[in-house]
């Protein structure tokens, strides 16, 4: 089909209660899911230049980006889902964002064919920002390349300026975890609780999320689901299915993993952003104010966490359904951090 057609029959229908809705769409789902690259960017040069674009016009353009940018290509390939994915944002409404689509570049596209978008990035684009974050996750030769780019986000307060610009040593760190038994119950006496102060995952339902810190009346001797089933968490109520002895590393990756793939009924904030949200949460799981990497690391050390997950009736990924605690070195302090559903 020539891109043309391809633009025409796309703009013939904006609702799905119009006679050539269906024409509209096909074009998405036979041509526009099969094209070659080169003639995806044909397309979405073309309707960039409409101005005032359909729905299956825009969701077209949606799916053309999304190839290109998991397609292996070459640095022009990068250059090109750039700029389009930027223009795409001030042409219509379109259902992506940029942290998304510096996923797909991170996940599909070579390191030698991304590496050269930090040599003239400019602090305001967001899009190489979280490309960093995203590759930074993934290589170390980030931060050579990287380095004056970085210099630049700092110099601007860009919100993602502020992490550590290699993989931690805790971020390395993985431990067995230790699965413990469900069954039972424990005396505990909670003398005083508040909220953490920490909404990990904005939009997810009061219901299914937790944070809390919990003080207790004595020191606990152990610390597993029957300690935790006495404290009541909200989210999963007394529903534990799995309940694992985890290390401070594994669970900062559970974080995010969480933060990046959006937990139950929560939007999704792809590695860069994902990547804040998780330090942002174990600084407050282990008690850290300022968001001190050195500081957070010491302390996860001294912390006993807990993995759970909650009797939930479509058990799909883990990712959707966490629930994560924290037992202080004074073992009377408890802090959780849940996003879980047991309906």
């Amino acid at each position: 089909m020539e891109v043309a057609e391809a633009v025409r029959r796309m703009g013939l229908a904006e609702r799905y209660r119009d006679r050539d809705w269906t024409t509209a769409v096909r074009v998405t789902d036979t041509a526009v899911r099969r094209a070659a690259p080169h003639w995806l960017t044909r397309l979405a040069e073309a309707l960039l230049a409409v101005p005032r674009p359909t729905y299956p016009q825009r969701f077209g353009f949606e799916a053309a980006l999304r190839r290109l940018a998991t397609t292996p290509g070459d640095p022009g390939r990068v250059t090109f889902v750039r700029s389009a994915a930027r223009r795409g944002l001030a042409w219509g409404e379109v259902r992506y964002g940029l942290p998304e689509v510096a996923a797909y570049l991170a996940m599909a596209q070579r390191e030698t064919d991304l590496l050269p978008v930090f040599a003239g990035a400019e602090a305001t684009d967001e899009l190489a920002a979280c490309l960093w974050q995203e590759m930074v996750m993934r290589t170390d030769a980030t931060e050579a390349v990287a380095g004056e780019f970085a210099d630049r986000l700092a110099a601007a307060g860009h919100p993602l300026s502020v992490l550590p610009r290699t993989r931690t040593a805790l971020e390395r760190e993985t431990t067995a975890a230790v699965k413990l038994p469900v069954a039972g119950a424990a005396r505990v006496t909670c003398t005083a609780e508040r909220p953490l102060g920490v909404h990990p995952w904005p939009g997810v339902d009061a219901d299914c999320a937790d944070a809390w810190l919990f003080t207790l009346e004595g020191p606990l001797d152990g610390f597993g689901a029957a300690e935790l089933r006495a404290l009541g968490p909200r989210s999963a109520g007394s529903s534990f299915v799995r309940v694992s002895r985890i290390g401070g590393g594994d669970a900062l990756r559970k974080l995010h993993e969480t933060a990046s793939s959006g937990p139950v009924y929560g939007p999704r904030k792809f590695a860069a952003y994902g990547r804040l949200a998780a330090w942002e949460c174990l600084a407050a799981l282990v008690g850290v104010d300022a968001l001190d990497f050195a500081a957070v690391e010491s302390a996860a050390r001294e912390c006993t966490f807990l993995s759970y997950v909650s009797d939930w009736h479509i058990q799909l990924a883990d990712s959707l359904d966490t629930g994560l605690a924290a037992l202080w070195p004074d073992r009377r302090t408890v802090t959780l951090i849940a996003a879980t559903d047991s309906d």
